[in-house]
């Protein structure tokens, strides 16, 4: 395939300085405070991934082209996040607006926001299917009040809701409802808002948003905790070194610090330098690794992937949202790691196990081990490092990786540790 990449190791020590890109998660969130306030000022260290740039592109065309005599449409690609922010936007800009995305996202459902919405008083209609992209929007100004969203299949339906609050007369009283996963993302959309002058209360399940507006203050993004994980997952699996992930914080906003915790099991410690976040291998690997990814799903790729290129059986928890992201990153993992008699299988909903090959089959650059990358990000990521135990693997969608992280390949050549075909 024209655009495979093929990676062989070169040796086993890891060492140098990482630059990661800055979070996404962040950036998005300070677009759509920036486009709520009406605000020009600069974000510092906005994040280069394909969806905070996709955000921002759509962000200035509903800008320049609302009121709209037809519904204009906003394509959001494969990107969760951007589809689900632009949605409660939209629904209070007066307007006329069709909002859709790519195959995958038709796929991914939305009827919860959507719910909630109306009962705020907008005009959303599916176009097609109940409860999926592409809605037709009859934007209108909004004002607010009491509403509940579920949130079982995705967090960023609250966020969604909250990010507009402040902007409306009777600001919001939002009751939240479901399995509360991915909490960390709604505290961050939260601590967001308060940087820029919101004042919001959380009591529990419920949270009220003060129709206090947003300040135009100044704000810098962070680095990215998620694609950290990837260079935890590759010191597990070299002989050791040491890496400096420049500018992270063990302090950060983000929940997915949290993968610093869990990766102390597999052997990679973390100390908290003034420039970064330095991680070395120091300490035995645990037989049985167990963990609940209820509020940090997209930790697991990287956890999983470690696990079996260490040969340890794990088990993972609340894991019920994985077949709503860009890929079914459950099916993903346990089709891909099945080349390698790995066995990642439900045991009960929400519930994995990961089985080891204790002797893991070793490929060379002739004929490498061939990983599907499902046209998704994250499991890319993941699967790189595993070449440092199999030999060689070629993944056939590289440059997936920029959804996220653009510069992971050329942060892969600095550190020597592969030949990249």
């Amino acid at each position: 395939m024209a655009n495979a990449k093929i990676l062989t190791p070169t040796h086993t020590l890891l060492m140098g300085r990482i630059q990661l890109s800055t979070s996404k998660s962040e950036s998005n969130r300070a677009l759509m405070i920036r486009a709520y306030g009406g605000f020009d000022r600069l974000i510092t260290q906005l994040s280069d991934a394909e969806d905070t740039q996709l955000l921002k592109t759509n962000l200035k065309q509903i800008k320049d082209c609302s009121q709209s005599a037809i519904p204009l449409v906003i394509d959001c690609g494969n990107a969760g996040t951007v589809f689900r922010f632009l949605l409660t936007y939209l629904a209070t800009l007066p307007g006329k607006w069709m909002l859709t995305g790519s195959g995958r996202m038709q796929e991914r459902p939305v009827g919860e926001l959507v719910e909630s919405l109306r009962n705020l008083g907008a005009d959303i209609s599916y176009t097609s299917k109940e409860d999926f992209a592409p809605l037709r929007i009859h934007g209108k100004m909004l004002h607010g009040g009491q509403t509940a969203v579920d949130i079982s299949r995705s967090s960023q339906f609250a966020s969604s809701l909250l990010l507009a609050a402040p902007q409306w007369e009777n600001g919001l009283a939002l009751q939240l409802r479901g399995s509360q996963s991915s909490l960390p993302y709604i505290e961050m959309t939260i601590a967001l808002m308060r940087h820029f002058g919101a004042v919001v209360k959380q009591q529990n399940d419920k949270i009220i948003v003060e129709p206090v507006p947003y300040k135009n203050v100044g704000l810098r993004i962070h680095p990215d905790w998620s694609a950290a994980s990837y260079w935890y997952e590759m010191m597990a699996l070299s002989k050791g070194g040491e890496l400096v992930l420049d500018h992270l914080s063990l302090n950060s906003l983000q929940g997915d610090k949290v993968i610093a915790q869990l990766f102390e099991q597999l052997g990679v410690q973390s100390h908290q330098e003034p420039d970064g976040v330095r991680i070395f291998k120091q300490g035995k690997t645990v037989k049985e690794f167990e963990c609940d990814l209820r509020h940090n799903p997209d930790l697991l790729p990287a956890l999983a992937v470690s696990c079996a290129g260490l040969g340890v059986t794990a088990k993972f928890t609340g894991l019920d949202n994985l077949v709503h992201k860009e890929s079914n990153r459950l099916l993903a993992l346990k089709t891909e790691l099945l080349k390698l008699e790995v066995f990642f299988q439900e045991i009960k909903k929400g519930s994995y196990i990961l089985k080891p090959n204790k002797k893991l089959p070793v490929f060379n650059a002739s004929k490498p081990l061939l990983i599907n990358c499902w046209a998704d990000h994250r499991i890319a990521m993941a699967f790189a490092p595993l070449a440092l135990k199999v030999g060689a693997l070629q993944l056939n969608d590289p440059d997936v990786v920029a959804k996220s992280y653009p510069a992971f390949w050329s942060m892969m050549r600095t550190t020597g540790l592969f030949n990249q075909s």
